[in-house]
């Protein structure tokens, strides 16, 4: 009688201590544009470092990142050497940082729509390289053809792989993720701490 009476008389033994729901997460869209802008932009000054190095390793050419993304807006002749170079610079750090922080933003919505924000840090940094991967696979191979089909037969595959998918994976995703996890905007506990962790 006194067990149907307090149901919560169970929840008192010590093999099933008391739960208390804490939240973790919320969902800010302001909080979450302003993060994910400056995730955006520190990440694409990273790529962008690591593609000039990379071109200019593998091509002698550091302005070929710039090249082929003023390409993009004004067609191959943006890739001809007669073709001006502070257009090319002008146009292709426009277009980039526009696009990292779309991306930025896009990739800090979907850590808040899928209850994300307080991964754990290898976590994290694993969603980050996979997300520049996919970035990269659908900008070069998914719209790229679309868009401009006759820019995909101009980068080598040596290029298309230290240029693009190392330093949209090394570079771009890892940056994110490691500023999300340095600031962790909308996170509002650290679950997976113990109380050991804590006081340390």
């Amino acid at each position: 009688m006194n067990n149907s009476s307090n149901p919560r008389s169970s929840d008192a033994t010590p093999w099933a201590p008391p739960r208390v729901g804490v939240p973790v997460e919320r969902r800010d869209a302001w909080e979450l544009a302003m993060h994910g802008t400056r995730a955006g932009l520190l990440a694409g000054i990273a790529l962008g470092v690591v593609e000039i190095g990379a071109s200019t390793i593998l091509r002698a050419d550091p302005w070929l990142p710039f090249d082929f993304a003023a390409a993009l807006i004004v067609g191959p002749e943006a890739l001809v050497p007669s073709f001006p170079l502070a257009a090319s610079l002008a146009l292709g750090t426009v277009l980039h940082v526009l696009l990292s922080i779309v991306f930025g933003v896009a990739f800090l919505g979907a850590l808040a729509l899928t209850f994300q924000l307080s991964a754990r840090p290898p976590l994290m940094v694993l969603y980050g390289m996979l997300f520049g991967v996919t970035v990269w696979e659908i900008n070069f191979l998914a719209v790229l053809p679309v868009i401009a089909p006759e820019l995909t037969g101009r980068l080598d595959l040596s290029t298309q792989f230290w240029n693009g998918i190392l330093s949209y994976c090394l570079a771009y995703g890892a940056v994110l993720a490691l500023y999300i996890i340095r600031v962790r905007p909308g996170m509002l506990d650290q679950w997976w701490r113990t109380d050991d962790d804590e006081a340390t």
